[in-house]
């Protein structure tokens, strides 16, 4: 550029002093200033998320501590319905079982009772049958005995 072109630019800026004029010190402090403020807008969004995090977090926790104690009580209940229904069943078959038990010892007396009753007959008939015998045999031995006194009196006399 020549002299007069620059002579005419310079004309034509504002009037300013040296002082408005920016250094390179000056670029420097206004850019560690930009860091420190960027540094302390990110420190700033940093724990206002953290804070939002635990907010968020403590919140979820007590829906989900809320959730839990519901689903705990639905279960609780779902549990007592089941014991009660399961007391209700097994009351049901113990009642059975005491009706069969019931009916089995009553078979059971009665087919004792029958059987009983056939070996008392059956006792009564072998008794009658040894008595018979034994009548029998006594005189069968009455009658040998007899037989053989007579013939040792029928001996005794010969001699």
């Amino acid at each position: 550029m020549s002299d007069d072109s620059a002579a005419i630019l310079m004309r034509l800026l504002p009037p300013v002093t040296w002082n408005d004029f920016a250094t390179k010190q000056d670029l420097e402090t206004l850019g560690n200033f930009m860091q420190l403020s960027f540094n302390n807008s990110m420190l700033e969004t940093r724990n206002e998320m953290r804070k939002e995090f635990v907010d968020e977090t403590g919140i979820l926790r007590k829906e989900m501590y809320g959730e839990f104690a519901s689903l705990r009580k639905e279960m609780y209940l779902e549990f007592a319905a089941i014991r009660s229904e399961l007391r209700d069943e097994i009351d049901v078959l113990r009642r059975e079982m005491q009706g069969e038990f019931v009916a089995v010892r009553r078979e059971m007396h009665t087919e004792f009772v029958a059987v009983r009753k056939e070996m008392q007959a059956g006792f009564l008939d072998l008794h009658k049958e040894l008595n018979h015998q034994t009548h029998r045999m006594f005189m069968g031995i009455l009658g040998i005995n007899t037989l053989l006194m007579s013939v040792a009196i029928a001996a005794f006399k010969l001699l």
